[in-house]
């Protein structure tokens, strides 16, 4: 099968690229768990989490509907 596949489920498209914004902004366990919590797919997750470069770049709908707030400002935002 390939690496690449027609997006036809969007909730979990939607669930991969939250998933892949809280790798970014948290780390893998975080990560793993939404979108376990989320029931994307056990080979999907580790495929995203273990080499995230690899997936569809997101539309920028999704940028901005999946996007996640820093819980507290970074020091260079005081």
């Amino acid at each position: 099968m390939s690496n690449r596949q027609n997006r036809s489920d969007v909730d979990t498209a939607k669930a991969v690229t939250r998933g892949i914004n809280i790798l970014t902004v948290r780390n893998r366990s975080v990560a793993q768990k939404y979108m376990e919590y989320k029931r994307v797919p056990p080979s999907v997750i580790t495929r995203v989490l273990d080499n995230p470069s690899s997936r569809r770049m997101p539309s920028a709908e999704q940028l901005i509907s999946e996007a996640i707030t820093p819980s507290s400002p970074s020091p260079a935002d005081e």
